[in-house]
């Protein structure tokens, strides 16, 4: 997809804006994650213990996926860079630009991603 100059600075800003995000996000969620795991070692109870150490395994799982979104925000960044952002991964044909905009760290073209689904049983992915 060809983007405008206007356009591309408008789509890395806000990819930019995203992962200042995500980064403040992930932090709080290992220091809470830590917290967490502390509050699970000196519960009263084995409840409580439970309940911390519960509330520290999701912590992690949300700063995990964030860490993915921020990986695929860094592909996304990299791409317009070289000039391919918006090639679908796996025809090379480029990625509608409806699409783009719904989701702009596409890595397929719908064809493509609806392919991808099938052959991993259905299960579907946002990228």
């Amino acid at each position: 997809m060809a983007f405008t100059h206007e356009e591309q600075a408008a789509l890395l800003a806000g990819l930019r804006a995203r992962a200042r995000r995500l980064r403040g996000e992930v932090a709080g969620k290992l220091v809470d994650a830590a917290e967490d795991a502390q509050d699970g070692r000196g519960g009263h109870d084995s409840g409580e213990q439970s309940f911390a150490l519960a509330e520290s395994g999701l912590d992690l799982a949300e700063a995990s996926r964030d860490l993915h979104e921020l990986q695929a925000i860094d592909r996304a960044v990299l791409a317009i860079g070289a000039g391919t952002y918006g090639s679908c991964e796996r025809c090379g044909e480029p990625i509608e630009p409806q699409r783009l905009m719904a989701q702009p760290l596409a890595l397929r073209c719908l064809d493509c991603q609806v392919r991808a689904e099938r052959e991993q049983g259905g299960h579907t992915h946002r990228l």
